[in-house]
């Protein structure tokens, strides 16, 4: 018999109508507790999937994945090693996507009260590497205060700070489009008009320093190994040829204003022309559309600059004259001069660091393993054993994730078998009487498939709504981890493979326990024998 003929028989209606009631208990309880067990499970299914893409999305963080490798500077092959990560032999061997170098150095930088502040910084060779690319990603930069990628290379002289280095270390209350560092300056610097602090040292005469504007290029959450401050490598190497002493004559003979966008350019030209003229005789230029690549940052603005003729001399106290009275207007929204610094040929520097980044933990012990016996390399063990940690993590949470569904499906087996079994107590005279007058098995059997599959698939809607509401409600009072990923995440393939599962265990539990219940006789079942 065919099942739409099963269906559309009285006694299958029966079943249903009556019979059901008693599969699904007094005040439906067998289907509350069938949801339950259903909806915890979901619960456990998106639990441990969300947890496994937290867990992915750390395993997968350059944060985490980049291991520093410091240069002891003679005590191993530091060169040599280098050399051998660009082998892609070794690249697919150790499982690491690339490297990169870099310098690690304390540098001084002024506060909003002038102010000098030490700060942790490291300056990247590759200013383009996966780990930056993470770094400037738009969950961890604040408030989109970065630069656009294509106007940042490795000749920028820009830094990328923390949010807590600029708001606390610093103490901006807001994002500047510059931040000044502490630079030593020659005492000629005073003659074109520089106000310079000095320091005094003892055993040693004056030293003079001078604050330098700085491009912020992003400003972030978070840098790799607690950095406060990252550069290009080859803002350390002009910092070392001095490219930022302001005794440079060349940096006076002309005054370059940044204006960002909040202030009126052309009242600011405007201002900035009539202020000259009242200064000064000397024949001049604007021009407002100055282009300085390496001084652009993460804020909008332009470049406004004031030329003299190359045949007029320049008076630099004039200058500065000029810039005070110009400031002493405009500085308060954020106009700042600035200098078109030289550029000096960089002389070749040992790098502190080699930064490798792993796609995966796997082979991370035998990495290290290969850097200590090759070229007496020591990547710290703490490293080591916190990423492989990381990594036991991951595959613990994953195994105890499919545990979790295999036990949950496991007790629905159970439930159904018990529930089954009790059910068929007390109704096995009334199956035998129909098995009397010429009901046969499979009709029966496929009966209480169908009664059972409809309680089952109510259950895991009901359920899926459940557990579906419990995520979003955690997600809208703002219950995440990291203030970003959810703690359910209730659709996946996992979700789907376990529901597929549940219905196929299901209907074969059934089938095999009601084929196991009617193998009797009508007589046998009838009277209980």
């Amino acid at each position: 018999m065919k099942i739409k003929d099963i269906i559309s028989t009285d006694y299958f209606k029966l079943f249903v109508k009556r019979e059901g009631r008693v599969v699904l208990g007094k005040h439906y309880s067998s289907l509350w507790l069938l949801c339950s067990v259903l909806t915890a499970t979901f619960l456990a299914i998106a639990f441990s999937n969300a947890s496994l893409d937290y867990l992915s999305y750390k395993m997968n963080d350059p944060f985490i994945n980049w291991v520093d490798i410091p240069n002891s500077f003679g005590a191993d092959e530091f060169r040599g090693f280098e050399q051998a990560l660009q082998n892609d032999e070794n690249k697919e061997k150790f499982h690491y996507r690339n490297h990169q170098t870099d310098k690690y150095w304390y540098m001084l930088y002024y506060n909003s009260n002038k102010e000098s502040v030490n700060l942790r910084q490291r300056f990247f060779a590759e200013i383009s590497s996966p780990l930056v690319q993470a770094i400037m990603d738009e969950e961890n930069v604040v408030g989109g205060n970065c630069i656009e990628s294509s106007l940042i290379d490795n000749t920028s002289y820009g830094v990328i700070i923390t949010s807590d280095a600029l708001h606390n270390k610093l103490g901006y209350k807001d994002v500047p489009a510059f931040i000044y560092y502490k630079a030593h300056i020659d005492s000629e610097a005073s003659y074109y008009g520089v106000d310079f602090l000095t320091e005094g040292m003892d055993g040693y005469e004056d030293i003079h320093f001078a604050m330098v504007p700085v491009p912020v290029l992003a400003v972030v959450e978070r840098l790799p190994s607690n950095m406060d401050i990252i550069g290009t490598k080859f803002f350390y190497q002009q910092n070392l040829e001095r490219a930022f002493n302001l005794s440079e004559p060349s940096y006076f003979s002309s005054l370059i204003y940044y204006v960002p966008e909040n202030v009126d350019a052309d009242k600011f030209k405007k201002d900035l022309d009539e202020i000259s003229k009242s200064m000064t005789e000397a024949s001049i230029y604007m021009m407002d559309d100055l282009e300085l690549p390496r001084m652009v940052g993460c804020k909008e603005g332009q470049f406004v600059a004031l030329f003299y003729d190359y045949e007029d001399e320049v008076d630099f106290e004039i200058n500065k004259q000029i810039n005070n009275k110009l400031l002493d207007t405009y500085e308060s929204d954020g106009v700042c001069r600035i200098y078109r610094y030289l550029e000096y040929e960089p002389h070749d520097d040992d790098d502190n660091y080699i930064s490798v980044h792993f796609a995966d933990l796997d082979m991370i012990s035998a990495f290290q393993e290969f850097a200590k016996s090759q070229y007496n390399i020591d990547i710290e063990m703490s490293q080591i054993s916190a990423k492989e940690n990381f990594n036991e993590v991951s595959i613990m949470a994953n195994i105890l994730s499919w545990t979790m569904i295999v036990f949950a499906i496991v007790c629905i087996i159970l439930f159904i078998v018990n529930l089954l079994q009790s059910y068929f107590q007390k109704v096995k005279r009334n199956l035998g009487t129909f098995k009397a007058f010429g009901i046969g098995n499979y009709e029966l059997i496929l009966v209480y498939v169908l009664i059972m599959m409809a309680t089952i698939c109510v259950s895991i809607v009901m359920s899926l709504a459940v557990a579906y509401f419990i995520q979003e409600f955690l997600s809208i009072v703002g219950i995440q981890k990291d203030g970003m990923f959810d703690y359910l995440s209730l659709w996946s393939s996992k979700t789907f493979w376990a529901v597929l599962v549940i219905i196929n265990a299901s209907i074969y539990t059934v089938y095999v326990v009601m084929r196991n219940l009617l193998k009797d006789t009508p007589g046998n079942l009838i009277y209980d024998r």
